[in-house]
């Protein structure tokens, strides 16, 4: 043991650390547990000396400090329980270096600890040389952690860019099994659940009106039906929240795509992860089984999107993120006001409200009913008038071409496409010329890394453009759909405004003004 000496033992309480992670697991009983044990007791059986207790974090990295039986042992110096501690090596104390270095230059030699890495001949007790590259084998060992979490970072992105799931549980509605590990298969049990919830959504209720229904109705959650099916969970909610129930709605797994890569740790010694922007998550389309139709999901994101940004979030209304002041373009936010038969609700504008002071726009105040009223007469005259099936084909079409004079250019998608292929072609021809000699490994890691970079800018823009492009639906699919809707159906709700109005702006002289997503053949004020 690189002659490690001590000539008192009698003077030391002695704790055994051990340390196993997944990585050191995989180069077999070298490193197992068995053997480190082994390879400790039989030193200290050599020296005699008196072994107070063991310390194993079995399956945990050496990048944190944070570990169970460390934390335990560092309280027990504290309580003077033990003054020296051995290790099988350096890398089981840890493999950040900066750590490390805290723990044997200051915090060991302040509470009087002796540490004894057996394999690498420290022995901070000794004035021996090899302390003196104690700082150097730290940095080694942090080195290999980096190099072992990026080799892990690669594999996990090489994986998400195939569409290969690479998560430890799968989303609510889907389910893994142990035959294919990396792909998606419906959960019949909770797919009622997620139909539900976008089937509510399309009809036009808020996330909080349907996690209020689900837990009205005892609908368990997805921890409370992880934990009902075998699942671990730290937090087991009992209540639906509305911000669960819009995550729902926005993933777009639920339509057959695999959705990955959306939070980021920020480096290989941190645990923290950070939310990454949408255009560099890894989105592969046509994965797995679908449990909603793309129509429906994106009929539920539009319905989503017009209550986005308003100020009332507990009271629900027809007119929610519908209504814009027509001066400064800003959304008006929604206040309530005590009167005496009760409580009404005020549209104002939000750029006076945060800027009044400084005389920038006006209030706009009106009462929210009377402004629903005028919209529900205007929508109901236009839904008469266009009764007839003719007439309502026309105005279907008049939005359709609206909508498609908007949209990015179809020929963009397959100039997309097309570069993608040219692309892994080029790549396929780098590797060849490498194994050729054409190459040398600098030049191949140099053009490949640049290659690959332009190829996930090229499929996360595919990506994006198809998505776009599915969000309208088949001409005559939709125009079906508008006229059995307004012909069964002359109640105004929210899934006739998201049909037909664009916005409403009201003026400060509380005028009333209408857009519509086609051509109306009356005023559109009031």
């Amino acid at each position: 043991m690189n002659n490690i000496n001590i000539s008192n033992p009698t003077d030391y309480k002695v704790a055994l650390y051990i340390r196993l992670s997944k990585e050191d697991d995989k180069k077999g009983e070298s490193e197992s547990i068995s053997n480190q044990r082994s390879m400790l007791r039989r030193f200290c059986e050599n020296m005699q000396l008196l072994i107070i207790d063991e310390y194993i974090d079995d399956g945990i990295s050496g990048t944190t400090f944070n570990r169970p039986s460390f934390k335990r042992l560092i309280q027990d110096i504290e309580n003077k329980k033990i003054n020296m501690v051995i290790t099988k090596d350096l890398s089981r104390l840890g493999r950040d270096y900066i750590g490390t270095g805290h723990y044997l230059e200051k915090y060991f030699p302040e509470k009087c600890v002796r540490y004894i890495s057996l394999l690498d001949g420290i022995d901070i007790g000794d004035d021996s040389v090899l302390n003196d590259i104690t700082p150097f084998k730290s940095v080694l060992n942090d080195m290999y952690a980096k190099d072992i979490s990026n080799k892990i970072k690669s594999v996990k992105h090489n994986k998400q860019e195939l569409g290969l799931f690479i998560g430890g549980k799968a989303p609510f509605g889907y389910k893994l099994d142990k035959k294919y590990p990396n792909k998606l298969f419906i959960d019949k049990e909770a797919q009622p659940i997620i139909e539900r919830i976008f089937k509510e959504a399309c009809s036009g209720k808020s996330c909080r009106a349907i996690a209020t229904g689900l837990t009205i109705d005892n609908i368990p959650t997805p921890s409370q039906y992880a934990i009902t099916h075998g699942g671990k969970m730290k937090k087991v909610s009992k209540n639906w929240a509305d911000q669960r129930i819009r995550e729902i709605l926005l993933n777009e797994v639920y339509i057959g795509n695999m959705v990955q890569g959306r939070m980021k740790k920020i480096n290989y010694k941190s645990k923290k992860n950070i939310r990454l922007p949408k255009e560099q998550w890894k989105i592969v389309k046509n994965t797995h089984e679908p449990i909603i139709e793309r129509s429906t999901f994106f009929k539920a994101v539009e319905m989503l999107n017009t209550r986005k940004q308003t100020r009332v979030k507990t009271h629900d209304y027809l007119l929610k993120g519908f209504v814009y002041c027509y001066e400064c373009d800003k959304k008006l936010g929604c206040s309530s006001r005590k009167l005496a038969n009760g409580k009404a609700y005020y549209f104002r504008c939000s750029t006076y409200t945060s800027y009044s002071k400084l005389g920038y726009c006006t209030t706009h105040s009106i009462r929210m009913d009377y402004v629903e009223k005028i919209v529900i007469a205007k929508l109901k005259t236009i839904l008469q008038n266009f009764s007839r099936k003719d007439l309502m084909i026309n105005i279907a079409k008049q939005r359709l071409k609206k909508q498609k004079q908007t949209d990015l250019n179809t020929n963009e998608l397959e100039d997309s496409k097309m570069q993608l292929s040219k692309l892994t072609s080029e790549i396929d021809n780098l590797y060849n010329d490498k194994l050729a000699g054409i190459l040398s490994q600098d030049d191949f890691i140099r053009i490949y890394e640049r290659k690959k970079q332009e190829k996930i800018q090229i499929k996360n823009r595919i990506s994006m453009l198809e998505s776009y492009l599915d969000t309208h639906i088949n001409d005559d699919v939709f125009i079906n759909n508008l006229i059995e809707k307004f012909n069964s159906n002359i109640i105004i709700d929210r899934e006739i405004l998201v049909y037909l109005i664009d916005r409403i702006k009201i003026d400060k002289n509380k005028k009333v003004y209408i857009f519509f997503k086609f051509k109306n053949p009356n005023s559109d004020s009031s």
